[in-house]
């Protein structure tokens, strides 16, 4: 574990939340790290930024659901990230997102997709029972993994597969006995009656096919009553009794989750994937066997609260301070944009945003596929690379006062005045960007940026000077930063 707090408390700020600054990084010291992982982590007692806006809305008001558009909710999304004082709680929603994976390309509504990036947020570090029964009963899911076609006289196993595979007990468990086959097939037996109404306007014979006209999902839902009656959903639903993970009686949907995460060996099986994956998104890939033991026990003990997992990942294990964690994983599209952004106190429009990050890899709401985006080094072949380095050249260009980099504001919030050298101010936002010291070279490479004329000649560099120019030499030394290999790893 490195000795330096400072350090270990700049990583924490990268991974719970989006980065910091220096003076960030000393308030949050001056509290100590337990108050630090307690703000971030009990979001909830946290005042909301003003700027956050609760809703899609234009200067009109919220914006009606039924003619809502991906770029307004994209924007939104991302005008969130930037703005808000509950860095943790946009993060686990952009865990989510991967995590359910669902996409407009097959769903073609971008209403339904609001809200469940509405519901995930609401369970983002709440118990994982409530948010896989969430999902069980989410209209863009639905019509995701095929529930809608999921009849007793035609099972469709789809949406039980993934809950088994992909959400709640990892296909990498299914040779360790964590399922079986007639598991999946009885389970969507559960399923089956697990319908949408109709939505007027989004269904065929639709043309063009809109959002619909209902904007209260609860009256969109369409689920088979404990009893037969004569409803749709009842009609297709499998009243009869099927065997899960042993166990054989009328089951239905949610009590597919209840048996998942209580009866064993399915309980620690569940503790183990999701503890993993959680671990593996804020500390580093494939942990050490003792290291997933203890989250999952942490799981299991507050019966799979998020929140709770979190802190303890935060405050007690070790290893997500060590060496091996530090600065070891790839920054995702969406953390790199949002991380500069915030760093550099600029708030660029979201819709600036959303075409950059499909070239960097990341197309909100439109995920590879039901895995979700594949990470890791993925996210900076080639192309990506270069995609990261045109939108960091875009973004310190951007002269607008509302939207582009404030350098004034980032020079005082730095405490560089006009007298300042070019040494401290390469050394400050190689503390501010990077956050760990330049090599020698490097440094100096920098620093003779700063001093280098456009004759190619060495010469002083001035602040003063450099605002009369409208910061043309800072900015370009922050581009050059935000491309630097240092500042694609958190």
């Amino acid at each position: 574990m490195p000795a330096d707090a400072y350090t270990r408390m700049a990583h924490l700020l990268r991974r719970a939340a989006f980065g910091a600054r220096p003076d960030e990084i000393n308030n949050y010291l001056r509290q100590g790290f337990e108050a630090a992982v307690d703000q971030l982590v009990y979001y909830e007692n946290v005042p909301e930024s003003p700027n956050v806006r609760a809703v899609p809305s234009d200067a009109g008001g919220p914006i009606n659901l039924t003619t809502i558009n991906i770029t307004q909710v994209s924007d939104w999304w991302l005008e969130r990230m930037i703005e808000t004082r509950r860095p943790l709680q946009e993060k686990m929603v952009l865990f989510w997102h991967d995590h359910f994976a669902t996409s407009l390309e097959k769903i073609e509504n971008v209403k339904y997709l609001y809200w469940q990036n509405q519901l995930v947020r609401q369970h983002a570090t709440g118990n994982l029972r409530d948010l896989l029964k969430g999902i069980n009963k989410d209209p863009a899911m639905l019509i995701w993994l095929d529930s809608v076609l999921n009849t007793r006289r035609s099972p469709n196993e789809n949406y039980a597969r993934e809950l088994f595979e992909l959400f709640g007990l990892g296909f990498e468990n299914f040779q360790r006995g964590a399922y079986t086959e007639p598991d999946v097939q009885q389970a969507a037996r559960a399923f089956t009656g697990w319908f949408l109404k109709q939505d007027p306007g989004y269904l065929p014979p639709a043309n063009p096919r809109t959002n619909g006209t209902v904007t209260d999902q609860a009256q969109l839902i369409d689920l088979p009553p404990a009893t037969p009656n004569n409803t749709r959903s009842s009609q297709n639903h499998d009243y009869s009794d099927k065997t899960v993970f042993g166990v054989t009686r009328n089951l239905d949907g949610d009590d597919i989750v209840d048996l998942m995460l209580d009866r064993e060996p399915q309980r620690t099986f569940a503790a183990r994937f999701i503890g993993k994956k959680l671990f593996e998104y804020f500390a580093y890939e494939n942990p050490e066997p003792h290291v997933i033991d203890h989250i999952v026990a942490v799981a299991k003990r507050t019966n799979f609260d998020i929140k709770a997992i979190l802190r303890d990942l935060f405050l007690n294990t070790k290893e997500f301070y060590s060496d091996r964690a530090i600065r070891a994983l790839v920054k995702w599209p969406a953390h790199y944009v949002i991380g500069a952004s915030r760093l550099l106190q600029a708030r660029p429009d979201g819709n600036t945003l959303i075409t950059p990050l499909r070239n960097m890899g990341q197309w909100l709401f439109i995920p590879p596929d039901v895995s979700g985006w594949p990470g890791g080094t993925d996210w900076i072949s080639p192309g990506q690379m270069f995609a990261r380095v045109n939108w960091a050249q875009a973004f310190v260009s951007n002269l607008s006062p509302t939207t582009g980099v404030p350098v004034d504001v980032v020079l005082t919030t730095a405490g560089l005045n006009n007298s300042a050298t070019a040494e401290q101010v390469t050394d400050y936002f190689t503390s501010l960007l990077i956050q760990a010291p330049s090599s020698p070279a490097i440094r100096q490479s920098l620093v003779d940026y700063l001093k280098r004329k456009d004759d190619g000649a060495l010469g002083d560099f001035s602040i003063e000077a450099d605002r009369a120019n409208r910061f043309r030499k800072v900015r370009g030394l922050i581009r050059l930063l935000l491309s630097r290999p240092e500042f694609q790893n958190w």
